[in-house]
């Protein structure tokens, strides 16, 4: 077929069109990219694109993928949102909007600059918003103001009528006809590449910008590291996230030993009304208590490198020493990093209470494993990351929007990172693949050991005990399990709980209503039965 623009509204394929921003996954047989401009072309564009390629088609807007759901060898034509990226003041709708392709950064300075406003969202300041909020959207100020899910109003999305063998362009909101009401209900948490094309997010009321924000870190060596300093850590940590007021979030960067330092961020904004000197007191305070007691832990050292990690990337030796007060703007700017473009591997959990000492024992024990076939070097970027969590995200109901872990107070990212020589699309082949192998090996192994007691998964129908709450969507992790591997439901459950299949609304329902014939279709994507 013609890839020109004339006759199908795709544009000629460039390399970088294959490639994710994990360099592991590539589209070896792209055919047609088609990048809409506005909502007249995205209709017609979609149309063009499934009559064409079927369920080849995927949808981006950031790249961000943790699993290969857009970059693999099945897929023929992808829609990129990236041109429609206007963050606005709808006067006919009397909303704020986020188009799809908007990324984190850009969005939050159109929204701080032009209305004083802001998101809970994420610190990855290239991901973007078609993914990142439909699938709940959390970061540095959802303690205070929930998901990014929790405040959005109504959305643009096209779906595809297959009767008519044709895309359509819908608004849908908690106020639209019923059958838009429950897709809208699934849009907020489960809508990644489920449903249709997000076009537009839309929000009545947004929460007023913090005039200020405090950073600081905290970081310990290794070598100063025991297991029973390392469980007394984790046991404190806990306690200090549910002591937090709701202006603070936190990140512990549980590094690899061959990092040599492992740390924490915080980072807290100013209520509204206060003062700059108030905000910088209470501040000051909270550091003070923070570093004395862990300190009695751990001896506090000052942080040689940048902490990695994501979200929040950082490139720069934040807050060290010291705390570090500056504008929104400013913190907005130094929290936001999304790190090199790297081969990776993600896996996640939600907890609802402190770490069981076993899972403490052996978060250790792989900390400071190396898995044959690499150097130790090659593991210090690796980590399991715990960020706060809890506040506002925890007065939201489980059933309201498609994320049902509302009684969480720490989520787990577990990271793994390495580099190499390769070209696109050859990362896993030899002589890479060993690399690569080890990686999984160790976070795969890593995981599995920590949650063996509720079969190898945060799985909270085999925790009698109520510690974890399953894993986040935004996190995809195809291990858990796949359509490919006839396993798809237990990585589901994992993500949704009973929004999944078992409450009257589910994500299961609104999946055979809006895509009967499952054209939105990827290795997680919700089954039509």
């Amino acid at each position: 077929m013609s890839n020109s623009p004339a006759s199908t509204g795709s544009r000629p394929i460039v390399l970088s069109d294959r490639q994710g921003f994990d360099r592991r996954w590539f589209a070896s047989k792209l055919e047609a990219v088609y990048v809409p401009k506005n909502d007249t072309e995205a209709v017609s564009q979609i149309t063009d694109a499934i009559s064409r390629h079927g369920r080849d088609v995927k949808v981006v807007s950031g790249r961000h993928c943790y699993e290969n759901f857009v970059y693999n060898g099945s897929t023929r034509a992808i829609i990129d949102m990236s041109s429609m990226n206007r963050v606005g003041w709808d006067k006919e709708r009397s909303a704020f909007f986020v188009e799809a392709g908007c990324e984190n950064w850009s969005v939050y300075r159109a929204l701080l600059n032009g209305f004083n406003k802001t998101l809970p969202g994420g610190t990855c300041y290239s991901v973007g918003a078609g993914g990142h909020i439909t699938g709940g959207g959390y970061g540095l100020l959802s303690r205070l103001h929930g998901l990014v899910v929790d405040h959005l109003s109504a959305v643009d999305i096209v779906t595809w009528n297959d009767s008519s063998k044709k895309a359509e362009l819908h608004h849908v909101s908690a106020t639209s006809t019923k059958d838009e009401q429950e897709l809208f209900w699934a849009l907020r948490g489960a809508g990644c590449g489920n449903f249709g094309v997000i076009l537009r997010y839309y929000f009545n009321e947004l929460p007023e910008a913090p005039e200020l924000a405090s950073i600081y870190t905290l970081s310990w060596d290794w070598s100063s590291v025991d297991t029973a300093s390392f469980a007394d850590l984790l046991a404190y940590y806990a306690e200090f996230v549910g002591d937090m007021p709701e202006t603070e979030f936190s990140l512990l960067k549980l590094t690899h030993v061959s990092a040599g330092q492992l740390g924490m961020t915080v980072q807290a904004v100013s209520p509204a009304g206060t003062t700059l000197l108030d905000h910088r007191a209470e501040t000051e305070r909270r550091y003070r208590e923070a570093r004395t007691r862990f300190g009695a832990i751990v001896d506090h050292t000052p942080l040689r490198n940048p902490l990695g990690g994501h979200p929040g990337w950082m490139t720069d030796l934040i807050g060290n020493e010291k705390v570090q007060h500056v504008t929104y703007l400013e913190a907005l700017q130094t929290m936001n990093g999304s790190g090199p473009n790297q081969f990776g591997k993600y896996k996640s959990a939600y907890m609802n209470k402190a770490f069981p000492s076993d899972q403490v024992d052996k978060i250790y024990r792989w900390l400071n494993t190396t898995p044959e076939g690499v150097s130790t070097s090659d593991m210090s970027q690796s980590l399991l990351q715990v960020d706060s969590y809890g506040g506002a995200i925890n007065r939201v109901a489980s059933d309201v929007t498609a994320v049902p872990q509302r009684s969480a107070i720490m989520k787990l990212q577990y990271q793994t990172y390495w580099l190499n020589d390769a070209r696109p699309g050859e990362g896993s082949h030899a002589p890479y693949d060993a690399q690569t192998e080890a990686h999984l090996g160790w976070i795969n192994e890593f995981y599995r050991d920590v949650y063996a007691e509720y079969g190898g998964t945060p799985n909270p129908a085999k925790d009698p005990s109520g510690t974890v709450a399953g894993a986040y969507y935004n996190y995809p992790d195809s291990v858990l399990g796949t359509h490919a591997k006839g396993t798809v439901d237990d990585a589901l459950r994992l993500y949704f709980l009973d929004n999944f299949r078992k409450n009257e609304r589910n994500l299961v329902a609104v999946k055979r209503r809006w895509d009967s014939a499952d054209i939105f279709h990827h290795g997680q994507s919700i089954p039509v039965e």
